[in-house]
């Protein structure tokens, strides 16, 4: 079990998610596809959300670095993309995508996304996010299901300022 609360994917895949991850630039682990809607309550994408912010605040401290400003402001609206991809409406990439867009527009500044699996590790947080001296975000969970996967996933989309 991760802190996260779920059971750790085989170590390719995470370790693959990790390197990833940490160029910044990640390409998703899912396929670029709508998906089956996934009847989860906001309460659970909410508590994964949370668990995520836990797991950022806990990595950044252990850098000696303080909490991410979370933009309060944001969250509702970073939620409706969420929700879209929790009801198939959009994919993991085409949401990353898509929250990129809105960011740059919403903080009016360079930003980064990832839409982050939520049964990876902490070690899985994006380096940008753990080592940047002041961390900026909005997040938000969903649980989805894209058409070719046999199983519910579960992402975190995350959006950060991106220092000048």
């Amino acid at each position: 079990m991760t802190s996260w609360g779920f059971s750790i994917r085989p170590a390719l895949i995470a370790g693959g998610l990790a390197l990833a991850l940490a160029s910044g630039c990640a390409t998703s682990r899912w396929a670029d596809e709508p998906g089956k809607a996934v009847p989860v309550s906001r309460a659970a994408n909410e508590e994964v959300a949370d668990q995520f912010l836990n797991a950022l605040t806990a990595a950044r401290q252990a850098n000696g670095l303080p909490a991410p400003v979370v933009t309060p402001r944001y969250q509702s609206e970073i939620r409706n993309f969420a929700e879209d991809l929790q009801s198939g409406k959009t994919s993991a990439p085409g949401a990353q995508r898509a929250i990129r867009s809105w960011g740059r527009a919403a903080f009016q500044t360079s930003v980064a996304a990832w839409a982050l699996d939520c049964t990876a590790s902490p070690q899985s947080i994006p380096e940008a996010l753990v080592r940047v001296p002041a961390a900026v975000v909005s997040y938000a969970a969903a649980h989805f299901q894209p058409q070719s996967a046999a199983s519910e996933q579960c992402a975190v989309l995350v959006i950060s300022v991106q220092p000048h």
